[in-house]
């Protein structure tokens, strides 16, 4: 008697016999769905990550929203005893309606408005050429500081004796005791000044303080022409700004500003923040009604913090843009690769299928069985993968990990589903042979040249467009297009040489050499998917190592522009005794100085614009600077004159403003531009400037400016870091000190940059991975016929290496070939790259960087990906050494 067996009884047997192609499929279904799910999640933490990089490092003075107004608050009360809230009442409810009423998010990231306001720059009785003060009026300032001697102020009394308390540092430089009086004069006569208090601050490095650094130490101006002049800012009491009637001639300021919460921006809401910023800072804000008296009516903000911003997103984007053409050759491959993973498993379940559809299985039938193994072998890894995904968002994002990240992953793993369930009719069939040779088709034709059509296509609108916004289907769609456009002429074009190769070898007594190229042509069983699977890996390898030099040139390239020699000094101010201390510093070669930016107009054909001149020795620099980029052009002198105007060198900007004109000015002196410095240079950020030799400044500007930058050149061998070190004590602790390899260093450690390089590298790993999981298939689906012809050459005699050798004939031809095309193809893609994206963001410059191949790197990514594809070919390679003779034999069946 036969036992019944169920239906699950029959499909778990089923399951379970010849389940190696479905542990493929599994394999590469987990694979593939983590990769696809974990990409969005490390995509939106890389996004946070270049938001947060840029804006928390950001000063007080940059990262919040600030207004430098003239005049003074209107005050809510002018009563004796009214206190400094009930004074100020007016001006903070109006800040809080500003913030309160701000689009959002801006609510949430604005704390309530502070404020400083100033009567300035009085002259004290004591030496009113050399001592100046200024009063500061702040509600809550008392919470910042600790006082070191001596008492807060009051309020005036009606003598009109004012209070004061100054800083510790402040006290000691303008050499004022706590009790000590002095007087200014005010239109109203004589006003006697106490200092009644001495503080230290509680935080010196905190945000108020970066607001408001003259209270904290003087501002002293010395520029060794004239006596040293300090100018000392003491608190008074905040209430007392309602008694400065007899001060209307002096001149006064107020500082107000909005404290940022930097935490709060983050890539989801960035762009919003942008547009209320804007929105903010567009139009002036009310504080204040005529009929309420004198003082500020109305406040304009300013939010430096919105550059940044946008500059994170544009990093963003490009970081987006440059992934998106990196991905879509891989994604293309995904999908071949699967089928190729579905098409092991159809070939395992042919001769079951065959036999259901002889016995009356319907077609639904058949994919039903084909689709519940697709369920098996693929949903349920995929949604493994998907938990795992949706642990690490949990973890590294929370709960802002949108649902629609584990789409793609899903969509891994339902895929095989649809593909097992299409084709399973066609797998009930008897397979067809593959060795009898085949003719042209029209339909391949017509394919093959709408492909290379729409790659043209595509690549020309691309060309014409220019740099991209972000990512769009023409960006992903070109490097695909170009990939399939290789695999094409792959195809075509290595048969020629082959058959070449067959001719020779026909010759020989090697049969495995003549049966080989003889099976490569008739019977090639590394089709189209494992070539694009080759040249999109390899082209993958060759764009990523040239990318990758790409990026490193021009970040290094961009860092010697900015800080234009070894090492770059910046500070308040360097005297010539400071330069000769630095010229004896151990290591130095050569000091070259910058002035600070002097205001002038230059006019072009009548036409004025304001611009910032710097003063520079010229032929210092040029020895600081060497050939390398810098302020000064290759090949550019401007300390001899050529002509009768004065020769300088023009940024970017004002050359292009510049144009044809026929005569230009700086202020009344006629000047010609000699070179163009485009992109850093060591002035700054600004991109408006002129630079002139120190030999015809006091020609142009009437004086000789001191140095704010000092550029330092280093002997061979000498470490910047030592020079550094004893740099620092020459010019004090408040300089900024910089050398090429800590600017370059920081570029490269932002999250936009090492996204990008980790992204480069993945995708040189998973191309590998596709590669050799799409030959070693390739392998196994031709294996029937392969055993075959071993065991028939074996039982004649053949030598054992013989199944070595079939193998690379069906694998070296179509390899090389390859090979060769997505090196041709991976060396285009950079130039794609690089005219759709804006690697600009990725290198610190204003200036696009260069097409550059470095041999290492390319080295390293090409060998990285031959290696790893070239391990698991070998792999599968041994697997065909181990088939049975007689076993062999035995098969009759042809697929």
């Amino acid at each position: 008697m036969s036992a019944r067996w169920s239906t699950v009884a029959l499909i778990r047997r089923h399951l379970r016999a010849r389940a190696a192609g479905g542990a493929a499929l599994a394999l590469l279904t987990l694979v593939l769905s983590l990769l696809a799910g974990l990409a969005p999640v490390a995509l939106i933490q890389l996004g946070d990550a270049t938001v947060r990089d840029r804006v928390d490092g950001l000063s007080a003075t940059v990262r919040d929203v600030t207004s430098t107004t003239v005049g003074i608050p209107q005050v809510a009360s002018s009563k004796p005893v009214a206190t400094a809230e009930e004074v100020w009442a007016g001006f903070l409810a109006a800040g809080e309606q500003v913030r309160s009423t701000a689009a959002e998010p801006l609510p949430s990231l604005l704390s309530p408005v502070r404020a400083v306001a100033r009567v300035e720059d009085m002259p004290l009785g004591v030496d009113p050429r050399t001592r100046l003060i200024s009063f500061a009026f702040s509600p809550g300032y008392e919470d910042e500081i600790d006082l070191a001697d001596g008492r807060l102020p009051t309020r005036p009394s009606s003598g009109g004796r004012w209070e004061i308390a100054l800083s510790e540092s402040t006290a000691t430089q303008m050499g004022w005791t706590v009790g000590d009086t002095r007087t200014t004069e005010t239109v109203d006569g004589d006003v006697e000044i106490a200092l009644v208090g001495i503080f230290v601050p509680k935080d010196p490095d905190g945000d108020f303080w970066a607001h408001a650094p003259s209270i904290l130490e003087p501002n002293v101006f010395d520029d060794g022409n004239a006596p040293r002049e300090v100018t000392a800012t003491g608190f008074a009491n905040p209430a007392a700004l309602a008694d400065l009637a007899g001060f209307d001639t002096v001149t006064s300021r107020t500082d107000a500003w909005f404290p940022v919460d930097a935490s709060g921006v983050d890539a989801q809401n960035a762009e919003a923040a942008v547009a209320a910023l804007r929105r903010l800072t567009s139009v002036g804000q009310v504080f204040g009604q005529s009929a309420d008296g004198p003082g500020i009516l109305g406040v304009r903000f300013e939010a430096a913090m919105t550059a940044e911003i946008e500059q994170a997103l544009g990093q963003q984007r490009s970081t987006l843009g440059v992934i998106a053409m990196l991905v879509a050759g891989p994604v293309g491959v995904s999908i071949a690769v699967l089928v190729l993973a579905c098409r092991i498993v159809l070939e395992a379940r042919r001769p079951a299928l065959r036999l259901l559809s002889a016995r009356g299985a319907s077609h639904a039938q058949l994919r039903g069985l084909l689709a519940t193994e697709g369920i098996v072998w693929a949903v349920l890894p995929a949604a493994a993968a998907i938990a795992v995904t949706a642990a690490v968002g949990l973890v590294t994002a929370g709960p802002a990990t949108p649902l629609v990240a584990f789409l793609p992953a899903a969509a891994v793993g339902l895929a095989p589903v649809g593909i097992l369930a299409a084709l399973a009719p066609a797998a009930a069939e008897r397979a067809a042979r593959t060795d009898l040779g085949t003719r042209g088709s029209r339909s391949r034709l017509l394919l093959e040249g709408t492909v290379i059509a729409l790659a043209a296509i595509s690549l020309a609108l691309l060309a014409v467009r220019g740099y991209t916004d972000g990512v769009d289907l023409l960006l992903a769609a070109v490097p695909l297009l170009l990939a399939l456009a290789a695999c094409v002429l792959t195809l075509r074009l290595y048969p020629l040489p082959l058959r070449r190769l067959l001719a020779r070898v026909r010759l020989s007594s090697e049969v495995s050499g003549f049966l080989g190229a003889a099976r490569a042509l008739r019977e090639p069983t590394i089709g189209a998917t494992p070539v694009l699977a080759l040249v999109v890996g390899v082209s993958v390898a060759v764009s990523s190592g040239i990318l990758l030099s790409v990026l490193d040139a021009g970040g290094e390239e961009a860092s010697r522009a900015r800080v234009g020699s070894d090492v770059r000094i910046t500070g308040p101010l360097f005297t010539a005794a400071q330069l000769d201390d630095l010229r004896a510093v151990a290591g130095v070669s050569g000091v070259a100085g910058i002035s600070g930016a002097e205001t002038a107009r230059l006019e072009m054909d009548g036409v004025d614009i304001a611009t910032a001149v710097f003063v520079i020795e010229s032929d210092a620099v040029r020895e600081v600077q060497g050939d390398g980029p810098g302020l000064l052009p290759p090949g550019v002198a401007i300390d001899v004159p050529s002509t009768d105007a004065v020769p300088i060198i023009a940024s970017g900007a004002v050359a292009d403003a510049i144009g044809d004109a026929d005569v230009v000015r700086v202020d009344t002196t006629p000047v010609e531009v000699v070179g163009v410095t485009r992109g850093p240079s060591p002035t700054g950020s600004r991109d408006n400037w002129v630079a002139i030799d120190a030999g015809v400044a006091d020609e142009v500007l009437g004086k000789g400016p001191s140095d704010r930058t000092v550029l330092l050149g280093l002997d061979v061998g000498a470490s910047s870091a030592d020079v550094s070190d004893a740099v620092r004590g020459v010019v004090g602790p408040s300089a900024r000190i910089e050398s090429v390899a800590q600017v370059d260093a920081e570029t490269r450690s932002g999250p936009a940059v090492q996204g990008v390089r980790t992204a480069l590298t993945v995708a040189t790993a998973v191309a590998a991975l596709l590669a050799s999981f799409a030959i070693a298939m390739t392998l196994v689906l031709g294996s029937g016929p392969r055993r075959r012809v071993v065991a028939l050459l074996r039982t004649l005699g053949a030598p054992r290496r013989v199944a070595r050798d079939l193998v690379a004939w069906e694998v070296g031809p179509p390899a090389t070939a390859a090979l060769v095309a997505g090196t041709a193809f991976g060396a285009l893609i950079p130039l794609v790259v690089m005219a759709a994206v804006d690697l600009r963001p990725f290198t610190g410059s204003t200036v696009a960087p260069a097409y550059t191949v470095d041999a290492g790197i390319l080295l390293l990514c090409v060998g990285g990906f031959l290696a790893s594809a070239a391990a698991l070919t070998a792999i599968a390679l041994a697997a065909s050494r181990r088939t049975p003779t007689e076993s062999a034999l035995r098969t009759v069946e042809e697929g």
